[in-house]
């Protein structure tokens, strides 16, 4: 199902520049367009198309050759209401977590790199399907392409991908990683990706500078030759309601204590709409979106010694 791999020249951060990190756009853009379609239902945690959603992705996870597979499942309820209540009869779901780890020969006492993204969305809504294709299966399409171009260019350190569930219910997925803490007391640093392809003006978001102002010049030089508009920002209490800090499956993390990196579009008229379809989608802008993604994973890497911190607690 695959097509031939695309050697892309991308110049990375502490990295030679003559590196070629080989991967796949059209793979990604083919699950992406698979994930946004209707017969997901709008992957709604709890529900079939959520388990078809889930089903596809294991199916394409298993063609890249990681060292291990691994669902994590985990119970849990709707988001809270506006007054932070959830009503006592409310349904209890279960929702899964897919885990999908790069094993480097450190003895698991290295630090860990999680690159993450929810593959859940809104679901069916008064006759209306929620495809959720920027939120968020354009993030967790890109994971694939991050995943391919590991495994020509080996990383240094161990990398965990997770296709996280329930973000739309409060970022249970990404609590419940966290709350289990799996990764022990190494080191660890998050890369979250929620909403990276639809903008019109080709500009993305990296939010964590503020709080970890190392990644600035790293993020800098991963956005060379990507044709991407990479703006810093919405990370500081001074940003008030536009703080994303919290606001994705890279919160918990922080609320840890790992520092995280986020990429992500800035709000559009298909936010949680029914129109956030795959056809509105700008592809020459994720195709740059992605080529940011896969250098950004890369420079993560490299720099990885320096970034990552033991979650406290």
């Amino acid at each position: 199902m695959h097509k031939s791999l695309l050697a892309l020249p991308l110049l990375l951060a502490a990295c030679s520049p003559k590196t070629t990190l080989t991967y796949d756009a059209e793979t990604s853009i083919s699950i992406f367009e698979t994930l946004a379609a209707d017969d997901m239902k709008g992957r709604r945690t709890g529900t079939e198309g959520n388990a078809k959603a889930r089903a596809f992705l294991k199916q394409e996870i298993a063609t890249l050759g990681f060292d291990s597979v691994y669902d994590t499942t985990f119970t849990t309820k709707p988001r809270p209401n506006r007054e932070g209540k959830i009503a006592p009869d409310a349904p209890v779901y279960e929702a899964v977590n897919i885990n999908a780890l790069i094993d480097v020969d450190d003895n698991d006492k290295g630090p860990l790199l999680v690159i993450t993204a929810h593959y859940d969305h809104l679901g069916e809504r008064e006759g209306k399907i929620f495809n959720g294709a920027d939120d968020n299966a354009s993030g967790a399409a890109a994971l694939f392409a991050a995943a391919q171009s590991f495994q020509d260019n080996k990383p240094d350190h161990d990398v965990l991908f997770i296709w996280f569930d329930a973000e739309e219910m409060g970022l249970q997925g990404a609590r419940h990683y966290v709350a289990e803490k799996s990764f022990g007391d190494r080191p660890v640093f998050n890369f979250n990706l929620d909403m990276v392809s639809q903008n019109q003006d080709g500009e993305i978001y990296a939010s964590g500078t503020y709080h970890t102002p190392a990644l600035k010049p790293v993020m800098e030089e991963a956005a060379k030759g990507t044709g991407v508009t990479l703006l810093f920002g919405n990370d500081s209490p001074e940003d008030g309601a536009n703080d994303w800090t919290l606001q994705s499956d890279h919160g918990p993390f922080h609320l840890a204590g790992v520092p995280f990196l986020y990429l992500g579009v800035a709000d559009h008229p298909h936010y949680h709409k029914h129109t956030d379809e795959f056809a509105t989608i700008p592809l020459p802008f994720y195709k740059k979106s992605l080529a940011l993604i896969v250098n950004t994973a890369h420079a993560l890497d490299e720099n990885l010694e320096s970034l990552a911190k033991p979650a406290k607690g």
